[in-house]
């Protein structure tokens, strides 16, 4: 026989120390968002500008100074070794930046 305090069902009195939904728990969630619950907006990669017009017009202008340098002050394999290393150091720079997107490699 069953005694009144009793009951078949399982207890239902929980300690709440182990829910999430707590009162300390709430004050912790809004102190420190987590980002599952906060709207993420998709991160951008580099626009066609800024991939591919800027750099081609930083690099015009890189290659217009040192043909006007050159023509002036430089002569000799020194002109072309110029050229050399602003495309070097050009597509360097280029390729960091789209690796910094994710594009490269």
């Amino acid at each position: 026989m069953i005694a009144q305090h009793e009951s078949n069902s399982p207890n239902t009195r929980v300690d709440q120390s182990w829910r999430e939904d707590g009162p300390t728990t709430l004050i912790q969630k809004a102190a420190f968002p987590s980002h599952k619950r906060g709207v993420s907006m998709a991160e951008k990669g580099p626009t066609f500008l800024n991939a591919f017009v800027i750099p081609a017009l930083v690099l015009n202008l890189a290659v217009g100074g040192w043909t006007l340098v050159a023509t002036h002050l430089v002569g000799g394999v020194m002109v072309y070794l110029g050229y050399v290393l602003i495309i070097t150091v050009g597509l360097r720079l280029f390729l960091a930046y789209l690796d910094s997107f994710g594009w490269y490699r």
